[in-house]
């Protein structure tokens, strides 16, 4: 099954731009990031049959001078997976764009960061965490990947990863971004969907964790006024007629929360936790004169031996 990286490169390999100049920032980057060089000759190698296609289209697009040479190689891991290799020969002249690339437009620039993109390129599948990765055999073309990002209103992070020079992008809002600039307009609706697939799930949790917490504070508070009523009923403490009422409305429904009680005897919630503050008072008062009398029997208070 294609990885997200896979398909985003599959829609991307398939799109052209019809400016001369934009095609040549793509080729370019396609070829600074993801080929090896030689003199007058560059060597591109890449997974994906379509990226290595482009290249070749490019090429002869903007540098119909460049002889090209395409060969495929099955590699021997467990999924043999193919490997392709363009090489391209250059006149001197047309060497000379790759060494300094002038971007002057935004286009271009853009341009070039799908060059880029197709060439040492990865992007997480939307459903996990968010990352896009541009990877890079050279720290000059890693700092002028930061520089166009940066002009572009990105903020990318950055980092070298053994012989490897890493841009990166790590929130969802900047990925999806830089996916929609360089064109791949399937690519962003799955990500959107997803993305917002997650917001759904992490809201529907919170409500739910927030329900669990309401729901495991009402049984506390129950079963605490449920212990106070259980001892002013074991020692027969008369007390008034709306703690009473408190009282037995709780006896009779021991699982319900104090605002569904409250709806039962047609009062505000505030009223009756202030019934059950003054019961919860009386038991604790009781508890004490209890633990009290047991320590200091009566007529034995004040004695000395």
């Amino acid at each position: 099954m294609p990885s997200y990286s896979s398909d985003v490169k599959n829609e991307l390999a398939h799109k052209f731009y019809e400016n001369q100049e934009c095609s040549r920032a793509e080729i370019i980057a396609l070829l600074n990031i993801g080929a090896l060089n030689f003199d007058r000759r560059k060597e591109f190698m890449n997974s994906n049959a379509a990226t290595a296609r482009k290249v070749i289209t490019l090429t002869k697009k903007v540098f119909p001078n460049a002889r090209t040479e395409i060969a495929a190689v099955r590699t021997k891991k467990l999924r043999k997976s193919m490997k392709y290799f363009v090489r391209v020969f250059f006149t001197k002249d047309e060497e000379i764009f790759f060494k300094s690339p002038e971007l002057h437009r935004r286009e271009e620039k853009i341009a070039y960061l799908r060059g880029a993109f197709l060439a040492g390129g990865t992007v997480n599948r939307p459903e996990s965490y968010y990352r896009l990765e541009i990877i890079s055999m050279e720290k000059e073309q890693a700092d002028f990947l930061k520089k166009i990002l940066r002009k572009l209103s990105f903020n990318p992070n950055y980092y070298q990863r053994g012989e490897e020079f890493v841009v990166y992008l790590c929130d969802g809002e900047s990925v999806c971004d830089f996916l929609g600039m360089i064109g791949a307009d399937v690519a962003v609706e799955r990500f959107e969907s997803a993305r917002n697939l997650k917001e759904i799930r992490a809201q529907v949790n919170r409500l739910m964790n927030c329900e669990m917490s309401n729901l495991n504070k009402a049984i506390e508070t129950a079963q605490r006024q449920l212990k106070d009523i259980r001892i002013l009923r074991k020692n027969k403490i008369a007390v008034g007629e709306l703690l009473e009422e408190a009282m037995t409305i709780r006896e009779k429904n021991p699982s319900c929360s104090v605002a569904e009680l409250a709806e039962k005897i047609f009062i505000t919630r505030e009223a009756l936790m202030h019934r059950f503050k003054k019961i919860h008072m009386l038991a604790e008062n009781l508890t004490e004169k209890i633990s009290d009398d047991k320590i200091f029997p009566t007529g034995s208070r004040g004695s000395r031996g």
